[in-house]
């Protein structure tokens, strides 16, 4: 490289990171200039190139770019290198650093430390050199302050890298290396941490404020990092908050347990703003969180929780940075994580507890009330709540700190009913704020977060709490029957500005009270400790209030015809509480019904005794005063039927009722106490579009829904009879649709007034067709179908081929229909329907897949993916999933002339074949069903596959070459598959006198070094490629070395020519190894063996390949 070039490449780095471009003779486009820049990481030849750029450029885009291609290049050809050239560019980028780190900016300051810890990482067995790197790093730290920064930002990104996987790199690689970084460098570098901190502390570094910042910044980040290490390979799950049990080894016990450290860390939390004080609240949250053995003896474990306490307290009482967002919530994760790691008994024990659980208290009522800043974090201290609470049993109460159980009562009382009137409270204030304020009912994630933890504290103290909450709930309701009252049959938005202004505020409270009944009703236990208490009762008072309520909320909604309606939030939040109940009190319907209460023997019936839990079931529902199980259950279901009727455009609300009319008819009881409520038969009955408006929004799917929960309770043992209805009457409004529709003509049925009709029938049918699990009931459905309504599925797809939301629906009702699941769709021996059920859906793919192959790309600039390719995608899964449901024997039709098979063939290959296939490979959806379908012709249609003309047939086997090498697992294991399929075919008919055979042997002659480029992509992804395309892709290795020895053996020969001396000879042995007592046969035996050795030949080789 000269200086014109360098010129260049800088011109280039300008135009990819800034968008202009500096030369004057050509104007060049970011994407272009990407592309020429990412030619120096092609080769381990332009390492000299890149250092030319480092040591001359003064662009700080070009030497980034120079920087991230060495780190590249370095990584992929890490082979390529001696270990001697290893240590030289490790010590030139180190060189680089001290001497231009501190003016060089920030982006390419890190992407050298991070090329410097790559090949640390790599190298680490090969030369001492690679694991001193700590000793030199404390070099830069004893330097000036730049430095010392600098060497900090090593140390962090050195931590970084042995932490987290390489890929390319198996995972016992990475374990091995990141356990011994672990053992010989990790405890210094925390200590490295600490000691800076420590040095911060004690002004012993002389810096300006800004200086001390970044210090203080990376030192702490530094000791987080080294805390959060994955000690034992535990991978654990980054995405969430919650910290495990930190495995620090034991050598770290000093540091830990040393009082200074925790002084250090709650010091530097006092004495500094954020992002450093919250950065060091988390490194006392991970240090809280160390196992409990790293402590020699109980003792020294109690003094280290007993100096934690104390800092709390001290924090608690002088609310040391708490005004600050991100402190807060780190000090609730800090007590949320207290009681996780320590157990109630060691917390009562040490001194001041009843101090800090009273300042715990107030710190918690005082953040629940001011909500609007907290409602992040108001989880994490419900937790320390839950925790303690939920331990309470365990703990004796004369252990530790006298009349400790007795203030935890008093102190859960106070939080129970701060968190109650705040968030009544909140209502008022969200309706004033004029939108300012979020709706803490609204967010969803906080509020489920907040709901699970509810009932292990409420349930503490529950009778005092059910009486906080009656008495909040009463006064509320009377207020809101009042106001009812005077709405009568009117719509609230109607109303006076006051008057809706105060229906708004009730309604959000109410909504508060519903959700906190709904969770504390669900958690209630079924385990034997807790039968007995007559917790039942108050669950009973407590679900009396808010069934009134919906009771209430339907008799207006009823009488206005769906006018004077409540505000969606509370009918969401009744369906909360519906779904608690539901699942604590609606599992033993035929035990309380005494069907299982009467027993026989030798002849004479003797009535059993009622078992502890039924005599609990049947006591919630005398105390609820409202009628039995049924008639509870009834107006759950009554609400279900009143919100599909009236709530037609409200997505959220139709959703939750379906999904809770769906785990109602899931259930074993609860679907058996479905089929005796009159709602039930009369929703059976009248699954219409005039009774039920939901089902005219075409934008939502929930008709699907609504038919298959219908169809599965109808279609279960007694289902028919206790309904009323049979399978037939219960069709009869769709079939009446589908007679309508057939009987217009081409026009009439391509007019705007069929297509919602159309829309809604097939999305009926696939949700019937969803319900059934076996012959028998799938027999009934086929029998309604076949033969007169079949014909108007195939002129559907011809006439409304171009639009989406038709062609949809009746896809994917083909493809539920055709599907085999559980073998239903299993036929008589005699029987004709699998060959029919075959040639309706061919006639479907055909009539769609002749009409969108005309059609070209969207007008536009249109969704072409939405518009054209996803109605291709379903039809050739319709199809897929007719080929391989092993209904049909397909041999009929070639012996019958019939062309129901090769005119689906034919068009399904068009299709695929007819979408670039750079289109295929960007949609993952479409790329299943093509390649779905490639697989399938080679596996059970190969005589039509070979029969192709031979550029057709290539064109397939570029298909599926590049399918081979994609990163989705699935498509690659799809080509693998089909590769196999094919070589199989070859190796067992190879000399055959048969037509196929001669047909591929044309095939082959067109394209000789077809096995070639085959078994060398296959042996390229195995040694070289992503982990998790390897098993996939050894599945067709043996067939295809068998089915063409020669290109096995060309392969060879080439990696062997661009390997030196002393790596043939391995590479020689290695093959031998894997070639040695592997038999000439496709047997599943010698397939397992051939695989496990393809395995082990891939460790070997990945050690010394160079590429």
């Amino acid at each position: 490289m000269d200086d014109a070039q360098l010129a260049q490449v800088e011109s280039l780095c300008e135009t990819l990171y800034t968008g202009v471009s500096t030369a004057t003779s050509e104007t060049i486009s970011r994407e272009e200039a990407q592309s020429r820049l990412l030619s120096l990481q092609s080769s381990a030849s332009f390492i000299p190139q890149c250092q030319y750029i480092l040591d001359r450029s003064k662009s700080q885009y070009a030497l980034l770019v120079a920087s991230n291609s060495l780190t590249e290049l370095i990584t992929t050809h890490w082979n390529n290198f001696t270990i001697a050239q290893r240590i030289d560019i490790r010590n030139y980028v180190l060189g680089y650093l001290a001497n231009n780190g501190p003016n060089l900016q920030d982006f390419v300051t890190l992407s050298l430390i991070k090329l410097v810890c790559r090949i640390t990482k790599l190298g680490w067995f090969d030369d001492t050199t690679h694991r001193e790197l700590t000793e030199d790093v404390t070099k830069f730290l004893q330097a000036t302050i730049d430095h010392c920064i600098l060497g900090l930002k090593i140390l962090n990104q050195l931590v970084d890298e042995l932490n987290i996987p390489t890929s390319g790199r198996t995972l016992t690689q990475h374990r091995k290396t990141s356990v011994s970084f672990r053992d010989l460098c990790l405890f210094k570098i925390f200590q490295l941490g600490l000691t800076t901190l420590k040095q911060l502390q004690t002004r012993q570094i002389t810096a300006n404020h800004q200086q001390e910042v970044i210090l203080g910044e990376q030192a702490l980040a530094l000791t987080v990092r080294c805390l959060n290490f994955d000690f034992i390979g535990t991978n654990p799950d980054e995405s969430t908050e919650d910290v495990g049990t930190i495995q620090a080894p034991t050598n770290w016990k000093s540091v830990i347990q040393d009082p200074g450290t925790t002084d250090l860390l709650l010091d530097f939390y006092a004495n500094t703003e954020p992002p450093r004080s919250n950065k060091a609240m988390e490194a006392m949250i991970l240090i809280c969180s160390v196992r409990r053995s790293l402590f020699p003896s109980d003792k020294d474990r109690e003094i280290f929780l007993g100096r934690v306490m104390s800092g709390i307290r001290e924090l608690l009482k002088n609310q040391t940075g708490l005004q600050h967002q991100d402190n807060y919530h780190q000090f609730c994760r800090l007590l949320g994580r207290l009681k996780a790691n320590y157990q109630l008994s060691e917390l009562v024990k040490t001194e001041g507890y009843l101090e800090w659980l009273e300042l715990a208290s107030s710190f918690t009522t005082q953040s629940i009330r001011n909500w609007q800043y907290s409602t992040n974090s108001i989880h994490y201290l419900l937790a320390l709540w839950g925790r303690l609470v939920a331990a309470v049993p365990y703990v004796r109460p004369d252990t530790g700190a006298k009349g400790h159980v007795q203030a935890l009562e008093t102190h859960v009382l106070n939080v129970v009913e701060c968190y109650i009137e705040s968030m009544l409270g909140s209502v008022e204030t969200v309706l004033r704020s004029e939108g300012a304020l979020e709706d803490p009912l609204e967010d969803d994630g906080s509020l489920m977060e907040q709901m699970d933890r509810l009932p292990t504290i409420c349930r503490f103290q529950y009778r005092s709490v059910t009486n906080i909450i009656i008495a909040k709930f009463d006064p509320l309701m009377d207020k809101y029957r009042e106001l009812m009252g005077h709405l009568m049959t009117s719509s609230t938005e109607n109303a006076p500005q006051n008057v809706a202004q105060q229906a708004a505020i009730l309604e959000g409270q109410l909504a508060w009270l519903t959700y906190i009944v709904g969770a504390i009703v669900g958690g209630h236990s079924w385990s034997s400790s807790r039968i007995g208490d007559g917790e039942e009762t108050l669950d009973a008072s407590l679900s009396k209030r808010v069934l009134q309520l919906a009771q209430g909320i339907d008799y207006r909604l009823t009488n206005s015809n769906g006018v004077g309606k409540a505000d969606p939030k509370l009918e969401v939040a009744l369906l909360y509480y519906f779904q608690n109940f539901r699942r604590v009190y609606m599992f033993m319907w035929e035990q309380a019904s005494g069907s299982s209460s009467m027993s026989t023997m030798g002849g004479m019936k003797l009535e059993s005794v009622p078992s502890a839990k039924q005599k609990v079931y049947q006591s919630m529902f005398e105390h609820m005063g409202l009628g039995d199980h049924t008639v509870v259950a009834n107006l759950i279901v009554t609400k279900i039927g009143k919100n599909l009727k009236f709530w037609p455009d409200e997505e959220d609300i139709v959703a939750k009722t379906l999904e809770l009319l769906t785990d109602m008819a899931g259930g074993y009881s609860s679907s058996k106490l479905l089929l005796t409520l009159d709602t039930v038969k009369y929703l059976a009955r009248h699954h219409t579009e005039d009774e039920f408006p939901f089902l005219t929004v075409s934008s939502n799917r929930h008709r699907t829904t609504f038919h298959a929960i219908l169809t599965r309770l109808l279609l279960s043992p007694n289902g028919e009879e206790k309904l009323g209805l049979s399978f037939d009457e219960f069709m009869e409004p769709i079939v009446n649709s589908m007679v309508q529709m057939g009987a217009l003509d081409s026009s009439q049925l391509r007019s705007e007034a069929a297509r919602l009709p159309l829309i809604g029938v097939f999305r009926d049918l696939r949700g019937v067709a969803q319900s059934l699990h076996n012959r028998r009931t799938f027999g009934m459905l086929f029998d309604i179908l076949e033969p007169r309504h079949t014909p108007l599925f195939a002129k559907v797809a011809d006439l409304w081929y171009d639009q989406p939301d038709v062609m949809i629906s009746l896809l994917r009702f083909m493809q539920e229909f055709c599907h085999n699941k559980a073998n239903r769709v299993n036929f008589d021996q005699s029987s004709p329907n699998g060959i029919l059920l075959f040639r309706a859906t061919s006639d479907v793919v055909c009539a769609f897949g002749r009409k969108i192959l005309t059609t070209g790309a969207p007008p536009n600039g249109g969704d072409l993916y939405k518009l054209k390719y996803k109605g291709m995608s379903i039809a050739l899964s319709v199809l897929n999933s007719a080929l391989g449901g092993n209904y049909v024997c397909f041999g009929v039709f070639a012996l019958y002339n019939d062309p129901a098979l090769d005119n689906a063939l034919d068009i399904s290959l068009q299709m695929a074949l007819g979408i670039p296939l750079e289109h295929v490979i960007a949609f993952p959806k479409l790329s299943k069903s093509v390649f779905g379908f490639i697989e399938i012709m080679f596996k059970n249609h190969i005589k039509t596959t070979m029969a192709l003309e031979t550029n057709v047939f290539m064109q397939v086997m570029n298909a599926v070459h590049e399918g081979l090498q994609s990163s989705d697992a699935t498509i690659s294991a799809m080509c693998a598959n089909s590769i196999d399929h094919l070589a199989t075919f070859y190796f067992e008919n190879s000399g055959k006198d048969k037509p196929e055979v001669h047909k591929l042997n044309n095939h082959l002659s067109a394209q000789p070094n077809l096995f070639t480029s085959l078994t060398a992509t296959l042996f390229n992804l195995l040694l070289f490629g992503a982990p998790q395309n390897h098993w996939a892709v050894m599945r067709p290795m043996l067939s295809l070395v068998l089915a063409s020895e020669s290109s096995f053996t060309a392969y060879r020969d080439h990696l062997m020519s661009t390997q030196d001396a002393v790596n043939q000879n391995l590479l020689n042995e290695a093959f031998n190894k894997l070639l040695a007592d592997v038999s000439r046969s496709l047997e599943s035996a010698n397939r397992d063996r051939f695989t496990q050795k393809l395995t082990a030949f891939r460790v070997s080789t990945r050690g010394f390949l160079t590429l």
